[in-house]
């Protein structure tokens, strides 16, 4: 018997803990996303970008999530913190074009499934 899954290849360290199953991933997807809202918040002051705990959420979450469950965790959150919620770093949200670190937020997911994809 199949399960339907988000999740492919070989399995990385959430498959070992969790079933693969689509529920399981849009959970962990969410919370992937909510680690790295949280982390965001933790950051040193330096100009024009500060130096924040997004990086290590980033590939702590495309290690342990695997490639498109990584990915689809960064795309929400950008999706999130383009639609208003205060989730970027400074409580930040918005336009990415009027962020300093925009093009950060969008190498996240490229980022997350690079690492994602290593770690499987």
């Amino acid at each position: 018997m199949s399960t339907m899954s988000l999740a492919f290849g070989r399995p990385t360290l959430a498959d070992r803990i969790f079933t693969r199953r689509l529920a399981t991933d849009l959970i962990l997807i969410a919370a992937g996303t909510g680690l790295t809202s949280i982390l965001a918040q933790v950051a040193i002051p330096l100009w024009p970008v500060p130096m924040t705990g997004q990086t290590f959420a980033v590939l702590f979450v495309g290690a342990t999530l695997g490639a498109t469950r990584a990915a689809l965790s960064m795309v929400l959150y950008l999706v999130v913190g383009v639609l208003g919620l205060p989730v970027f770093a400074d409580h930040a949200s918005g336009s990415l074009f009027t962020l300093a670190s925009g093009g950060f937020i969008v190498g996240f997911i490229f980022a997350a499934a690079l690492v994602g994809w290593l770690s499987q």
